[in-house]
């Protein structure tokens, strides 16, 4: 795992930030907004690449995914920080607002065969301003060259030539690599209808996949095509060599049919679990990945203390699975060691809420709840 030196060492300054306050039109009609303030902290979700990754072609970029979305303007590279143990790597910083995704971009290609440690510091917050209340750290490896490999798909969500599609179906598309989430839009994901009719919509990219949301249901009883164009790059830069495409067909009616959990690792009441595990939810039904994150699949432990982690959904086996992760515990000090196994011999809880739900919309019946014990 990630072993920081004093190269790691980085300040992180907590902003101050004003409270946001909204205005709507809930609270019958009053004008005022009803709704509770926000104050949850933001996390980071998920990253690329992951944790201990090797063979990073030394042209690609990095990215951090967020579990809200942030002010753009506080993410830069004094926030986002790459360094090679010696010294900080030059680059520049955009932001995806749609997926709510940092992407650092090198000034040039990263060394060769050499170990980086990328951190997200404490110094952003969200649109509430709500700060970031640890600093993220992971470590990976590059390899010896350039990635000019192109990227493929791995799975289509409906499949290709799939029937009895419900019409309130979203369509999804998993990727062979990870993906610049800003070439992956209803101009380079786009779904047609009978006639060659443009279907409207929108895209969201998380985990390595792509999920495109029909603004209104889909006729019944028709075929559709969906189709990834040329358009769409990997984190490297490098395009499909052609478009790919499939159809499928959608039945008469929607699905309203709720997912439920079937199994669970470790299993409710487990003890001697080995402190290196990761905890996962198999589900019955293919989820909408932009619903599994860190807001809807929580870990806490020892007692009510929230585990760090990043949350990520395997649309292949319906799998939703949260990792502990390499974090800072304490953003201004030097960690030689920083947290990434289960504590031994800890109680945990893990709960997977009503918010998770299936790509046709619907949500878990109650939240999923379930404690395990680690091995002392």
């Amino acid at each position: 795992m990630c072993v920081l030196n004093a190269h790691c060492r980085f300040p992180a300054a907590l902003l101050v930030l004003a409270a946001v306050a909204g205005c709507g039109g809930g609270g019958g009609g009053s004008g005022v907004d009803v709704r509770p303030p926000d104050t949850t902290a933001p996390t980071v979700t998920g990253m690329t690449p992951g944790e201990d990754t090797t063979g990073l072609g030394i042209n690609s970029k990095l990215t951090a995914t967020l579990s809200e979305p942030m002010i753009a303007a506080e993410i830069g590279p004094d926030t986002f920080r790459v360094t090679d143990g010696i010294s900080a790597i030059p680059g520049v910083v955009s932001v995806d607002v749609i997926n709510h995704i940092a992407v650092f971009t090198p000034a040039g290609d990263l060394a060769p065969n050499t170990r980086y440690t990328a951190t997200i510091v404490t110094g952003i917050g969200d649109l509430a301003g709500n700060p970031l209340t640890t600093d993220f750290a992971w470590c990976f490896v590059t390899g010896g060259g350039a990635d000019s490999s192109s990227p493929g798909i791995t799975a289509t969500f409906p499949s290709d030539a799939a029937t009895d599609v419900a019409i309130n179906q979203k369509i999804g598309v998993t990727f062979s690599t990870d993906m610049n989430s800003a070439t992956l839009t209803p101009a380079s994901f786009v779904i047609t209808g009978p006639g060659g009719t443009p279907v409207s919509g929108a895209v969201i990219y998380i985990g390595g996949t792509a999920v495109f949301t029909p603004s209104r249901k889909l006729a019944s009883n028709a075929l559709y095509t969906a189709t990834v164009t040329t358009e769409a790059t990997d984190l490297a830069g490098t395009v499909f060599p052609a478009d790919v495409t499939w159809g499928f067909t959608t039945r008469a009616g929607a699905d309203s049919i709720a997912p439920v959990v079937v199994s669970l690792n470790p299993a409710s009441g487990a003890s001697d679990v080995p402190i290196s595990s990761t905890i996962n939810a198999a589900l019955s039904k293919l989820m909408d990945p932009a619903t599994i994150t860190t807001e809807t699949f929580t870990v806490t432990g020892p007692g009510a203390t929230p585990v760090i982690g990043i949350v990520a959904f395997d649309a292949t086996s319906n799998t939703a699975t949260f990792t502990r992760t390499n974090h800072l515990t304490t953003p201004v000090a030097f960690h030689p060691t920083p947290v990434s196994d289960l504590e031994a011999n800890a109680t945990y809880t893990a709960t997977l809420t009503t918010g998770a739900k299936d790509m046709a919309g619907n949500a878990l019946v109650s939240d999923v709840v379930w404690n395990f014990t680690t091995a002392p």
